[in-house]
């Protein structure tokens, strides 16, 4: 009997301190030389913008903690001096221990970081288009510096950017070859997957079949690969096409389809993320127009991340009075890769009969006045 009740015990044990198990968090642990002690340091999820940690420099260093959803992601690190002379980096990493050292020159591309099996992938594109981007961004700060002198004209216009042989066009020709060549090289690895994601719009359909062709078993069925498959079984919406539907989960946790909301008004479809500064900048503006516009007008948010507690979090703080939707998968999800969303907010705007009018990529001061315009001057 006795033995019975120490199996049944240990069993016990065993369960609960199984089903306990401690989330993997990542360390970030940095020595970092060159700036002002008591640095502000800042760390954020590198695809969203959501701050993951905040410390600061201390004797040139600092250790931060914490946790990522859906890893590996990009992690960007700022350092944020009260002199304002802010440099920033970004890594690629899980939940791991990492530890990173360099100096303020070494920033953004050139910093040691070692113990993430993620990053060595990011390191070795680094290697290779670090010395063009060095380039590029010193062709541009001469370009700006030749503006602000009145000294820019069209034969250093067509020097700089032509289709040809413009000196920023070469540059970029070559950083997408070297991309292209990595990714192709690299294809089963979480972050060669990231970049075809990201630049996908740059490579040719033939050149993403391929590669989803070369596949391992553990990334066909990957979050990337469900992107790259929709992305080039779907064209892009242009003006006078009609919506693609959808199914997401609204903010009364209901199952609703979007082809629902095409009654007799206008429909704004506004792609939006909680920790974009810009989408909250339009917040208010979108406000005033559903107030505005609310007898030809309805309003619908998606939003494009994945933390559903955040998602509703800031609906209610926000009190928005429109319809917020939300799918799991966020910024890979079906939705996000149909409507071509690269950045947040993004609008599309549709007739009442679910055809294209208008799209909008990003914020602008005009933005609201245009839409406006758009629904009164029939489309």
């Amino acid at each position: 009997m006795k033995n019975i009740k120490f199996i049944f015990i240990s069993s016990l044990f065993i369960f609960f301190t199984a089903c306990h198990k401690p989330k993997e968090k990542f360390t970030i642990t940095a020595n970092l030389s060159g700036f002002p002690e008591n640095s502000k340091v800042i760390i954020s999820n590198g695809t969203t913008g959501k701050v993951l940690d905040s410390t600061k420099l201390v004797e040139n260093k600092f250790v931060s903690t914490g946790f990522i959803e859906n890893p590996p992601i990009p992690i960007s690190i700022i350092i944020n001096p009260d002199n304002n002379e802010t440099a920033y980096s970004f890594i690629f990493i899980g939940n791991e221990n990492v530890k990173i050292s360099g100096n303020k020159d070494d920033f953004p591309d050139d910093l040691s970081v070692i113990g993430s099996k993620h990053q060595e992938f990011k390191t070795k594109l680094d290697n290779k288009v670090g010395p063009l981007n060095k380039e590029r961004n010193q062709k541009i700060q001469k370009m700006f510096s030749l503006r602000q002198e009145g000294k820019w004209n069209d034969s250093l216009q067509n020097a700089y950017w032509s289709k040809e042989d413009g000196m920023i066009t070469k540059i970029d020709s070559q950083t997408t070859q070297l991309t292209k060549d990595f990714i192709a090289d690299n294809i089963n690895s979480d972050y060669a997957l990231s970049q075809l994601v990201i630049y996908k719009t740059d490579f040719s359909i033939s050149f993403i079949k391929e590669q989803l062709s070369n596949l391992s078993p553990n990334y066909k069925n990957s979050k990337y690969a469900q992107v790259l498959k929709t992305f080039i079984e779907n064209e892009p919406l242009d003006k006078g096409n009609k919506f693609y539907d959808f199914t997401a989960e609204n903010q009364n946790g209901q199952s609703v389809k979007f082809s629902n909301f095409f009654k007799d008004k206008y429909v704004l479809l506004e792609f939006h993320s909680p920790y974009c500064s810009w989408s909250g900048k339009a917040l208010s503006e979108i406000k005033m127009l559903s107030e505005q516009m609310s007898d030809s007008l309805k309003i619908v948010t998606f939003s494009v991340d994945e933390n559903k507690e955040d998602w509703l979090k800031e609906y209610k703080t926000n009190q928005v009075s429109w319809t917020s939707l939300y799918n799991e998968n966020g910024r890979y999800s079906d939705v996000y890769t149909k409507y071509q969303v690269f950045a947040t907010p993004t609008y599309y705007l549709f007739e009442e009969n679910g055809t294209v009018v208008e799209k909008w990529d990003g914020y602008n001061e005009n933005l609201i006045e245009q839409i406006k315009e758009r629904i009164k001057n029939g489309g």
